[in-house]
């Protein structure tokens, strides 16, 4: 048991975990089942080693921070009281289900069109979002204010799961469906994947700290089990679903896309989800389509060509696992897994979801390179890339806007539109090369701080961010710590829910002893 603490307190650190991470990434691209063709190159390998450089510095500024401004203050709270906890609790799962109804609401039942149809529609072709006019209500921008707090509510019950009784822990767990509804609504996976990784994470926290990685009761472990195999499945499940439905929607992607030129010129189209992991919130379409498609009418189009009869070439399994990554990835599988496919040792189906996953996860080192090269083409964004939510706003509230413009033919012209950019491609495409060196500066001066926090006093703000920064360090060869699934909201729901705790310590009364302090946190 020393030891599995000894182990989970360095893996907790941020400072270990991020140079794990990276090594363990760019050794995957290196040696792993696709052949990214010369990757890592040398380009990625000084941007990487620069970026961790980057982060550890502000990590032990963040670090330092906390221990000669924050600590002495954090000493003289007052402890937490389980009656507030379990309040803020109730509050923040309430406003995540909720959230996550309104947004089920507006767009199963108000939007005027299948959602589950329409999302499917914008993997396949996300650059045709702005060929198509869905009524949009003011519900679905009060779900989205609202629905990050679900991701809060389960990360803080797993935390704190002995502190949590009855309606409060109740309704923690049930908080689940915020990130599956959002993973669902939009036809995605990283919305669950974000969540199971901040529960791993709580978990790995929690060891560091001498506790059992799950509160006693409530049969979480048998809950956590079914919960990863049932993503397992819907993972597997979906991506099946969105290969047969882009092939059998191509003749009406095809003709959309003809309609879009005709009425806009400079549209440009893009490939099908399976030449990358399209988000069709964040994605930078272009916005200046100008007759649109009606919901009633892509309606129509979608059953019409749904009752198509299905292609009768068939080609074979492995010809479609091979086409599907050379033509859509530009990469291609390693000799040994062909001869696995060519010698029935491994079905064409199990090598295309594997082989999805492995890309999913690691082709933004491949990104990195594409976005250095390219690196004269790109504008800073100032978080309109990495932050899905910004996107639709602009969409809709300010449809003269050229930003969205300039962003998709700038991903267009470096050939990364629809692809994961790595933490070290997303500052930059964000922030300018100057800015994406601040961005990362801040980020491991987060990661500092709360770790420091997390270890120094028992406030609640710097465990939440330290769960968070941690995800976001396992995610970073996907993403930047904003772009994951809309988490820029989830981070800041997670500061308004800890500062609400540890204000309200601030606030109550007369500060307790230092001597009653009670240490509960990892290792820095």
């Amino acid at each position: 048991m020393q030891r599995l603490m000894q182990l989970a307190a360095g893996l907790s650190s941020p400072a270990i975990l991020i140079a794990l991470i990276w090594s363990a990434a760019l050794v995957s691209v290196a040696i792993g089942p696709l052949d990214y063709r010369g990757q890592p190159s040398a380009v990625v390998l000084i941007v990487v080693g620069a970026g961790i450089a980057l982060f550890l510095l502000g990590y032990l500024g963040g670090r330092s921070l906390f221990i000669r401004y924050f600590a002495s203050q954090a000493a003289q709270m007052r402890p937490l009281s389980s009656q507030m906890l379990n309040r803020v609790v109730t509050a923040a799962s309430l406003f995540g289900i909720a959230g996550i109804s309104l947004m089920t609401l507006d767009r199963t039942m108000l939007s005027g069109v299948s959602n589950s149809a329409y999302s499917e529609l914008l993997r396949c072709a996300p650059g045709l979002i702005d060929a198509i006019s869905i009524k949009r209500t003011p519900l679905l921008y009060g779900g989205y204010a609202m629905f990050s707090f679900g991701f809060v509510s389960v990360a803080l019950f797993l935390l704190k799961g002995e502190e949590i009784k009855g309606w409060a822990a109740a309704l923690a767990q049930l908080s689940i469906i915020s990130p599956v509804g959002y993973a669902v609504l939009y036809s995605g996976r990283m919305p669950i994947l974000l969540v199971l990784v901040l529960v791993g994470v709580a978990m790995l926290v929690r060891l560091a700290q001498g506790r059992p990685p799950l509160p006693r009761g409530h049969h979480l472990l048998v809950k956590t089990v079914a919960v990863v195999g049932l993503f397992s499945i819907y993972s597997s499940a979906i991506w099946t679903s969105r290969q047969k439905f882009c092939i059998q929607m191509s003749p009406l992607i095809t003709e959309l896309r003809q309609e879009q030129l005709q009425r806009d010129p400079l549209a440009v189209p893009s490939k099908p989800a399976e030449a990358g992991p399209a988000n069709s919130l964040s994605e930078g379409a272009r916005p200046d389509s100008r007759e649109k498609i009606t919901a009633t009418e892509l309606t129509k189009r979608l059953a019409e060509a749904s009752a198509a009869p299905p292609s009768e070439q068939q080609p074979s399994p492995t010809d479609v696992v091979l086409a599907a990554m050379l033509e859509g990835w530009n990469v291609k599988p390693r000799g040994y897994v062909r001869s696995a496919i060519e010698s029935s040792h491994l079905s064409a189906r199990t090598a295309m979801i594997g082989l999805s996953t492995y890309f999913y996860l690691t082709h933004g080192v491949r990104t990195i390179d594409l976005v250095w090269h390219a690196r004269d083409g790109f504008t800073p964004h100032w978080g309109l890339y990495q932050v899905g939510v910004l996107s639709p706003l602009l969409r809709v509230f300010f449809p003269g806007s050229q930003q969205l413009v300039t962003l998709h033919d700038e991903q267009k012209s470096a050939q990364i539109f629809g692809f994961f950019p790595s933490v070290w491609g997303a500052a930059f495409i964000d922030f300018g090369f100057v800015g994406a060196i601040v961005y990362i500066l801040i980020w491991g001066g987060v990661a500092g701080w709360s770790a420091a926090g997390s270890k120094r006093s028992d406030l609640t703000t710097p465990l939440l961010l330290l769960i968070f920064v941690l995800a976001s360090i396992l995610l970073s060869p996907v993403q930047g710590p904003l772009g994951i699934a809309n988490s820029a909201l989830v981070l800041s729901s997670m500061v308004v829910t800890g500062l609400t705790l540890d204000l309200t310590r601030l606030w109550s009364g007369a500060p307790r002893e230092a001597s009653e302090l009670q240490l509960n946190g990892p290792a820095t």
